[in-house]
């Protein structure tokens, strides 16, 4: 029975942090599809309004924050993004493009918020 026990406690330890890496997985996603989003309106004048800019800002900065990601982290993980974005131009930047929709859908989650 001991035995048991021991491996059923191994077993949800396991599946504990299993369970943390994935949303810390999808926590870093979340932060790169907002870093996307700030770079795309930047670079191809995709619409943003000034109240729409604050609120990107404001939910990368607290995703950032929950995932205890330091300045110089998040600096990084942005240009990643920001390489990436860039082989991506210039259909980056195509209205009926697929960066385009992906930006449509990161702004109407945050219109929501």
């Amino acid at each position: 029975m001991k035995r048991i026990c021991a491996h059923l406690t191994g077993l949800l330890a396991l599946f504990a942090v299993t369970a943390a890496h994935a949303q810390a997985d999808q926590d870093r996603r979340a932060l790169m599809t907002l870093y996307f989003a700030s770079i795309a309106a930047d670079r191809c004048d995709f619409p943003l309004s000034e109240a729409e800019a604050d609120k990107l800002i404001q939910t990368a900065s607290a995703l950032q924050k929950k995932m205890g990601l330091k300045d110089e982290a998040a600096d990084l993980l942005y240009e990643e993004v920001e390489l990436s974005f860039e082989k991506r131009l210039p259909d980056a930047c195509k209205k009926d493009g697929e960066a385009f929709k992906s930006y449509e859908q990161v702004m109407q989650d945050i219109r929501k918020k």
